[in-house]
């Protein structure tokens, strides 16, 4: 099976390539089973599955693990059939989910689509925090170790990070994990809400760039009024620094920080002498580019829904 979606990465790798599906599920079950004898067995984190209380083990599955070497994300159908797989392996019955994983894979490559990625996050993190903890925090930074950006939260945490070093056919995935899911309802059922929900958390989310616009201005204000006199000569200086840093996600915060700054020369031909020294720096994204990758990422996951 792994041979069959190997040969198929190399044919797909250079065409447009997008896919919803199910990256990892954590199963509540009632047992007394340790963690000891599940360890070793394909499809199965043992590393993250956890005992929870008293004949309660939380088992984290990864499905594509065991389906295609880990290549390809999992439909609905081949998810909750591996899950029965599980059960019936284990001898367990019923269970609860506890956590899911929604991914898609994104054929965007992630280095070039820094700026696109981190403003997609940054929108969704202002609506999760109703504009409230949002003003207080600092921008997502990306952990250049790991090449992702993240945000988090007590139930949700999303990712959009850099897979072209892995053995899968897509360059970017955009991963949604839901945490903490207390219910005992069926699990497919659950499924199916929390897929539903997220995509509806998507929605219009590319009307909150000019919120996060305003807060990265006034955050990079802050910043320059702070590291002029110590950091940076020159204004140029400090943009060189911000825009490496990635914080110049569009024209308009670059705009209204010389506006601010009461910078004199003209918005383009600055940008102009700025590159000529510093070639393939201040790349912009905008609304636009934010509206066509939700419109990817929702049809995506739509069609997620259509596998049950």
């Amino acid at each position: 099976m792994e041979k069959e979606y190997l040969k198929k990465v190399s044919k797909i790798k250079d065409q447009t390539y997008i896919k919803g599906g199910v990256d990892t599920v954590g199963i509540l079950f009632n047992t007394d089973i340790e963690i000891n004898n599940i360890k070793g067995l394909n499809g199965i984190l043992d590393r993250y599955t956890t005992i929870t209380g008293k004949n309660e083990i939380v088992i984290v599955i990864k499905p594509s693990q065991s389906i295609n070497g880990g290549i390809e994300l999992t439909d609905f159908k081949e998810t909750l059939e591996f899950i029965e797989e599980i059960k019936i392996q284990l001898g367990l019955s019923n269970g609860m989910l506890k956590r899911i994983d929604f991914a898609v894979d994104l054929k965007e490559e992630f280095e070039s689509n820094k700026k696109l990625f981190r403003l997609l996050l940054e929108c969704l993190n202002f609506k999760r925090n109703s504009g409230g903890m949002y003003e207080t925090k600092k921008p997502i930074l990306e952990n250049r170790n790991t090449g992702n950006f993240k945000i988090m939260s007590k139930r949700n945490q999303t990712t959009i990070y850099n897979s072209s070093d892995k053995n899968r056919i897509s360059e970017t995935r955009y991963e949604n994990r839901i945490l903490d899911i207390q219910t005992a309802e069926e699990i497919k059922k659950r499924m199916l809400y929390e897929l539903k929900k997220h995509i509806k958390e998507l929605e219009k989310l590319e009307d909150l760039v000019p919120v996060v616009e305003s807060y990265y201005i006034n955050y990079l204000l802050n910043e320059y009024n702070k590291g002029i006199k110590n950091n940076f000569r020159t204004f140029t200086e400090f943009i060189a620094w911000a825009d490496y840093e990635g914080l110049i996600l569009t024209e308009n915060i670059l705009k209204e920080l010389m506006k601010n700054i009461d910078i004199k020369i003209r918005f383009k031909i600055f940008c102009n002498k700025f590159r000529l020294l510093r070639p393939n720096t201040l790349r912009f994204t905008n609304k636009t580019e934010i509206k066509k990758t939700l419109i990817k990422l929702k049809k995506a996951l739509k069609n997620l829904i259509k596998t049950t």
